[in-house]
């Protein structure tokens, strides 16, 4: 029985890790998508594209850490390139 416990335990470890250690994939596509959406909108505000220049800057970074295999910080700045082009996005929108 405590074998078979541990077994479990074991399974379950390896389960979660196998999760994290994949590439970001829908975030990187979803991070890139909400850039090009941003640039496509009219206007040329400062803050929009202070917004836009970080979210190329994040999202250069996340594709670099892909290359170093280095997922999760990946998918952080993915998320993060998302978010300042929605930003961007959302300031132009405004205008």
């Amino acid at each position: 029985m405590q074998g078979m416990r541990r077994l479990s335990l074991l399974l379950f470890v390896l389960m979660i890790s196998a999760c994290a250690t994949q590439p970001p994939v829908q975030e990187m596509a979803e991070a890139r998508s909400a850039l090009k959406t941003a640039k496509e909108m009219q206007g040329q505000q400062p803050r929009a594209e202070f917004y836009l220049q970080s979210a190329e800057q994040a999202l250069q970074e996340a594709s670099d850490a892909i290359k170093q295999e280095r997922y999760e910080f990946a998918r952080q700045k993915a998320i993060e390139a998302k978010r300042q082009a929605q930003w961007a996005a959302r300031i132009k929108q405004s205008q």
